[in-house]
């Protein structure tokens, strides 16, 4: 019998369950590691187009420094390079605005500076660069696994085990695949791409669609930082061994979960590589390639609520491939709320109630 039972072992479902032990409480967690967030591109960027998004990037850059400072790169899988967006003049001075309001420190660079900063990196003379210094790039599985070590030293309860059904009640009983059953006060569900499928079993919709977007590791010569390139629409971060590791902005539609994984077409693959040809000098070799689910709300904003008609059950879904990005700072927040720490008024725009008029 636990106080909170988290099902899902992506960075939100891992983040959650740590701010719970940190908060004292008997937490289990329920999932598999391999999931959507160990399937994402690995980049944390301050870089997006709204500041409430930039804001709880912060929280989350600075969690995961705190996490990670008495481990070294090779432990976590983290390094701290800063990032580099090529911009139009006008949407450079979006960006400029967007970063002052969050209060982000960044500097931007015309073509003549970009040399002597970034010589491995190609841009024409009505481009600007915009860096921001804070921003993370992340080994995405080999992060997973420290924080799931990071979990059990902090004393959750850790079942490589999926949720086949749950029996909602004054306790509530989660029945698994292989061991059997663990009752729990409360449940919060950070199923990602599953969420919503194993709702509808209960009958309860969310306004999600899902997406599978592809990304792809490349040999390089060069030692880069991470980018994203809003001229030609592509990113990309520095992996191990002189490798890159992104794409460009493709996404196609994966409502069916044995197509979340499944492998990109290779006029994605082709796009990819001459995208990062148009900003890259020297050797660039295809090393290998993936897929993993994105959930999308019709806001692009998630939905972090309690389950409509079910006390004390939690869920988070819609983080729109940025669960690396937003992940860990919403599952502290969800902690702090199912917990009773926080109000869910607190986060009134990420209710589910803000969709009532599409049902």
């Amino acid at each position: 019998m636990y106080e909170f039972a988290v099902v899902g072992m992506g960075i939100a479902g891992l983040s959650t369950a740590i701010r719970l032990r940190e908060h004292g409480y008997d937490v289990v967690l329920l999932g598999d590691e391999k999931s959507a967030s160990a399937s994402c591109a690995g980049i944390i960027t301050l870089q997006l187009e709204d500041v409430k998004d930039i804001l709880l990037v912060k929280e989350s850059i600075k969690i995961i420094n705190d996490l990670i400072k008495d481990y070294s790169i090779d432990e976590v899988g983290v390094t701290c390079r800063g990032f580099i967006s090529i911009e139009d003049s006008m949407e450079a001075e979006e960006s400029a605005e967007l970063l002052k309001k969050a209060d982000v420190v960044f500097k931007q660079f015309d073509a003549k500076d970009v040399s002597p900063n970034w010589p491995w990196l190609k841009i024409s003379e009505d481009e600007i660069v915009t860096y921001t210094m804070d921003d993370l790039s992340v080994e995405a599985d080999q992060f997973i696994k420290f924080l799931i070590k990071t979990a059990r030293e902090k004393g959750v309860d850790l079942e490589r085990d999926w949720v086949k059904e749950i029996v909602f009640g004054e306790r509530h009983k989660l029945l698994l695949q292989q061991i059997g059953e663990v009752e729990a006060d409360v449940v919060i569900l950070c199923l990602g791409a599953w969420t919503r499928d194993f709702l509808s079993k209960n009958g309860i919709v969310i306004p999600v669609i899902i997406l599978r977007a592809p990304a792809y590791r490349f040999k390089i010569d060069e030692e880069i930082i991470a980018f994203s390139d809003e001229v030609y629409e592509s990113y990309w971060r520095p992996g191990v061994n002189r490798t890159i590791v992104g794409g460009g902005y493709h996404a196609e539609i994966a409502n069916d979960s044995s197509l979340f994984f499944k492998k990109p077409p290779m006029r994605f693959r082709n796009d990819a590589e001459k995208l990062l040809r148009l900003r890259l000098n020297g050797r660039i070799e295809f090393i290998e390639e993936w897929s993993g689910p994105i959930s999308i709300t019709p806001d692009l904003d998630p939905i972090l609520d309690n389950l409509p008609g079910y006390e004390n059950v939690f869920f988070l879904d819609g983080l729109r491939g940025y669960g690396l990005m937003r992940g860990v700072a919403l599952g502290y927040l969800l902690a702090d709320i199912a917990s009773g720490r926080k109000d869910l008024d607190s986060v009134e725009e990420y209710r589910l109630s803000r969709f009532s008029n599409l049902f």
